[in-house]
């Protein structure tokens, strides 16, 4: 018998795993689309409910379905069974974790369950089981072998587990379109929690804003924005509130357009009701209308006031 080095049982090991996960690929079907819209609809909690190296599969679902926007708790199997029911309420959405789908404390949960109308996806490696069977949805995360060289470990099964979680919860994020903003909510403490909640007042351009009366001329629009290089001109009125944008794209439209451009008023060429923002808003925030509306800088408005700018590329340094 040829005895095999580290690094070959590694490749062997991680070979199973990737074949398991591609077999669990194939078997997501319509329970994983349902179980996907009663989550993202549901404006409860979610319970998660394991035991042993499942429950930690569990554990980890329930954390990253609250950090992504959608309430949850983790509840050991045993705890559950001496007092911790009483965490779950009527009719929550329960999704719970056995890959052999017999463990008998999780079993012994189910008429409980199905009292207070709860809602039971399970995800388990038996679609034979019994909580397979007393499930309303279930998800195959079944192997044909554990990865471990003895096939007992479990491993394969964890894994398969725990990428049929992640694919859940994050596609239930994208479906109820937790944003970047939304994910600085839930880490305030985290690098790119601080990253995303800083201000819009923080990193914005407030000096030599680009400002010009509405009856400037296309002229003098042109020596500003080659002086000042900011994509943009505001535009005010005798009040000096802003009633319009030229943007350099409006610019090279305007010339392509009109012969004699020099002399019109610019109040008659800008972009009117443009896009703004508040200082006090989220960079992130801002990053979202930016790319929503397809630009590339926002005015900045407090009490109706320019205090400044904000250019996309401000907020992208300010993330890094």
């Amino acid at each position: 018998m040829i005895k095999k080095t580290n690094k070959q049982l590694a490749k062997e090991i991680i070979k199973r795993e990737v074949s398991s996960l591609t077999r669990t690929l194939s078997k997501i079907d319509s329970d994983f689309d349902t179980a996907c819209d009663l989550i993202s609809m549901y404006s409860g909690k979610v319970i998660t409910i394991g035991l042993g190296k499942s429950g930690y599969v569990a554990m980890k679902m329930a954390a990253t379905l609250s950090s992504t926007g959608t309430p949850s708790v983790f509840i050991h199997a045993t705890e559950a069974l001496h007092g911790d029911m009483g965490a779950i309420q009527n009719k929550d959405i329960v999704i719970a974790y056995s890959n052999s789908g017999e463990t008998q404390e999780i079993i012994k949960l189910l008429p409980s369950l199905k009292i207070l109308k709860c809602k039971i996806i399970s995800i388990t490696g038996n679609m034979s089981s019994k909580l397979a069977k007393c499930s309303d949805l279930t998800l195959d995360a079944s192997v044909t072998r554990e990865a471990c060289p003895n096939d007992l470990a479990p491993s394969s099964s964890i894994i398969c587990a725990l990428a049929l979680s992640d694919a859940l919860a994050l596609t239930v994020a994208a479906k109820k379109r937790f944003t970047t903003q939304d994910f600085a909510k839930t880490h305030p403490a985290g690098t790119l929690g601080r990253r995303l909640l800083i201000n819009v007042s923080d990193i914005m351009i407030r000096k030599n804003i680009p400002i010009l009366n509405i009856n400037s001329t296309f002229s003098q629009l042109l020596k500003v924005t080659a002086k000042r290089n900011l994509g943009i001109v505001l535009v005010v009125n005798s009040r000096h509130k802003l009633t319009g944008v030229i943007t350099d794209g409006d610019i090279k439209r305007i010339m392509t357009k009109y012969k004699n451009y020099n002399e019109i008023l610019i109040g008659k060429l800008m972009t009117k009701n443009p896009c703004i923002i508040n200082e006090d808003v989220l960079a992130a925030e801002a990053l979202s209308v930016l790319e929503k509306n397809n630009i590339n800088t926002l005015p900045v408005i407090h009490k109706s006031k320019i205090v400044g700018i904000i250019t996309i590329q401000d907020i992208i340094k300010s993330l890094k």
